[in-house]
């Protein structure tokens, strides 16, 4: 069987680098970035709020230099006052932290030729969506990798081309720029890589690069935590097949207490900042904002529901779904299979037992981007599995065609907001399908079919639920 090869076939590198083309000159020539305040907006602009505080108004533990900035970029959007008379964000720096290099090269631009530097303009906007094109073709770039280790070049070129057209990873790579949720996925594509890598080697070096990667995730969004379940599985089931497990767990210890350093060493920024603002090195930064881990029908809503159903807005998931099925007698992936049986219940529980388990605007599901990464290889078994059968595999060839217009189209339906951000139901749902556009008459039509969500229970926090 061979090794991981970063040299990726012909045939796959031009489909990464058309694809990063084809996005970046979609986002370029749309010039929302520079028209509107788009992309630094709601939780876009929560978590890009450190890169100014840090880099311009040297003003971190306050944030007092957002009561001079224009309201229309969100400036106090889930800020909460401090004890020390300024401002709290709930939002972790992981996504400020991967878009730094990006936003200093902004900065840099404006200071060079004495342009306005507020960290606002055109040009810090136009950085922070072309951060979100290069760390999701980084992630698809990582994930070509693992994929050309098990299946062929074709198999891997058309699973890519899914995951970025037929999901709604496409609409958050070229569309809505600024959340965690792209840089998520090439954080969950590292995490993987090492997983495999350590798996197959024993070594110390990549498990702990997977817990480093595991820290990284938890710094963007602290519930990403739950990756670490996928190297938990990997782990487990290396021991179960060890015929002297006692020996095994012997010759890992060096490996697991690496890979705790590793971990906590990516959470530094994050112990820092709240121990800057709140003075305690642990605190709790959502305030009001919980879970309800009691409701098992906002499972069944996230799911199949019309408001944001995983399963409604991304059916491409029904195949993968049934790719992982089929996977399950395929040994090579015996590993994964194990990862994913512990990780994916977990993980969908957690997400939709979130208070806005609809998390707000954006098209469909986007809690759920990140772990694409470890459904591409369930995605690829179905494509090369079909490919023996000319017959299945036109019919797979023809229902992921239809899956992949249906995505697009659905995304143009979004952006014109035919489609709406949280208040769909099955009526308007069936009202507006296939439609382009909508006239007035039809607008005002679809506004009574829509359900608009409550804010006012917002959950319980997790330690309410261990007294």
């Amino acid at each position: 069987m061979p090794v991981f090869s970063f040299h990726l076939a012909p045939s796959v590198k031009r489909f990464l680098w058309l694809g990063f083309i084809f996005c970046s000159a979609l986002v370029i020539a749309k010039r929302n970035w520079q028209k509107t305040r788009f992309p630094l907006q709601m939780d876009a602009s929560g978590y890009y709020i450190y890169l100014p505080a840090v880099f311009i108004y040297h003003d971190l533990g306050s944030l007092g230099f957002v009561d001079k900035m224009p309201e229309q970029f969100d400036r106090k959007y889930f800020l909460y006052p401090s004890a020390s008379g300024g401002y709290l964000t709930k939002y972790p720096p992981g996504t400020a932290i991967m878009e730094a290099p990006f936003f200093v090269f902004a900065h840099g631009i404006s200071l060079l030729f004495h342009l306005p530097a507020t960290g606002y303009e055109p040009i810090y906007r136009l950085a922070v969506c072309m951060a979100n094109i290069f760390y999701s073709f980084l992630g698809l770039w990582i994930l070509a990798i693992i994929l050309s280790r098990f299946f062929n070049p074709r198999t891997t070129t058309i699973a890519l081309f899914l995951l970025l057209f037929g999901t709604n990873f496409f609409f958050f790579t070229s569309l809505q720029s600024g959340l965690s949720h792209t840089f998520l996925f090439s954080v969950f594509a590292w995490i993987l890589l090492n997983s495999f890598r350590w798996y197959e080697s024993g070594k110390s070096v990549h498990f702990a690069m997977a817990c480093f990667g595991v820290g990284l995730a938890t710094l963007i969004r602290p519930t990403e935590a739950l990756s670490g379940m996928v190297l938990l599985g990997f782990f487990l089931h290396k021991y179960w097949n060890e015929s002297d497990r006692k020996s095994f767990i012997v010759s890992q210890l060096k490996s697991v207490v690496l890979g705790m350093v590793f971990f906590f060493l990516a959470l530094i920024p994050l112990f820092a900042y709240w121990k800057i603002a709140t003075g305690h090195w642990i605190a709790y930064t959502y305030q009001d904002e919980g879970f309800y881990f009691d409701r098992p029908q906002t499972i069944w809503y996230g799911l199949f529901g019309f408001r944001k159903g995983w399963f409604v807005y991304t059916p491409l998931m029904f195949v993968v779904f049934y790719g992982f099925w089929k996977m399950r007698q395929d040994a090579r992936f015996s590993m994964l299979k194990t990862a994913l049986l512990l990780y994916l219940p977990v993980n969908i529980f957690l997400v939709l037992s979130w208070y806005c388990w609809w998390y707000g605007g954006g098209f469909g599901m986007r809690p759920f981007i990140p772990c694409l990464t470890f459904l591409a290889i369930p995605l690829a078994f179905i494509i090369e599995a079909t490919q023996v059968n000319l017959m299945k595999f036109r019919i797979l060839t023809g229902v992921c065609g239809v899956l992949v217009f249906l995505n697009i189209f659905q995304s143009y339906q979004y952006q014109q907001q035919i489609i709406h951000m949280d208040a769909m139901t099955w009526k308007a749902y069936k009202f507006v399908f296939g439609k382009w556009k909508l006239s007035p008459e039809e607008k005002a039509e679809l506004q009574g079919m829509l359900e608009h969500p409550g804010f006012d229970e917002r959950g319980k926090k997790l330690d309410e639920y261990f007294k």
